[in-house]
């Protein structure tokens, strides 16, 4: 059997298995043992076809592991999609040991900080972000020190998407409009790029008072 078959069916059965598994790195070497099947085919020596499939292996995987690293990473949008109420702001109504109650929709919900908030001291009144569902049980996290002073709101805890940074302020989309809007000042020293989702934590005067989606919600698949 030549090289450039043996090569060929090498390239065919790792394609095939990536189809199945969908790891991206087989991809990379299938595509590097068909590199180096089209250089025995054309006539290259074998010790310059396996030195192709090697060169493609090498510079293959790496962009195989970022591509998967991206597709894998979840954003703050899709976390949205997967779970609409992430990012939502909730009162609390109740604290016990078995859990609290919070405010939520105009109804009464169970709910639970997350584990790496347990340690963080809550209140009747206060007001948490929801960072995921567990069940029946709402995943809460502090919504920013200085938020639970402000007053409730029905646009609390909802997203939009910066559209503009500039010196004076930032204008973002939400609702179908662009809105003018700045960090809260416990957010000031955060960077903000164009398309970037923030949470509205509050008003003040006609603009939109912000800050970073909850780190939580944007780790949830």
């Amino acid at each position: 059997m030549g090289t450039g078959v043996l090569l060929a069916i090498l390239a065919a059965v790792a394609l095939a298995i990536e189809l199945s598994s969908m790891t991206f790195y087989l991809l990379a070497v299938a595509a590097a043992l068909a590199a180096g099947s089209v250089v025995a085919w054309a006539g290259g020596p074998a010790d310059w076809a396996w030195a192709s499939v090697a060169l493609g292996a090498m510079a293959g995987l790496p962009v195989a592991h970022r591509i998967r690293a991206r597709l894998s990473r979840a954003t703050p949008e899709s976390a949205r999609l997967a779970d609409p109420d992430a990012g939502h702001v909730v009162r609390v109504e109740s604290v016990a040991p078995e859990g609290l109650r919070v405010a939520y929709r105009d109804t009464s919900w169970a709910g639970r900080l997350a584990d790496e908030y347990r340690a963080t001291a809550v209140s009747s009144g206060d007001l948490l972000t929801i960072v995921a569902r567990e069940g029946n049980d709402l995943l809460l996290a502090p919504a920013g020190a200085g938020i639970a002073a402000r007053a409730a709101d029905p646009d609390l805890g909802h997203f939009v998407r910066v559209e503009s940074v500039a010196p004076e302020g930032l204008r973002v989309t939400y609702r179908d409009r662009s809105w003018p809007g700045r960090l809260a000042d416990e957010y000031q020293a955060i960077a903000v790029s164009s398309g970037d989702l923030l949470t509205i934590v509050g008003r003040e005067g006609h603009d939109l008072l912000l800050a970073p989606v909850p780190a939580r919600s944007t780790a949830q698949p």
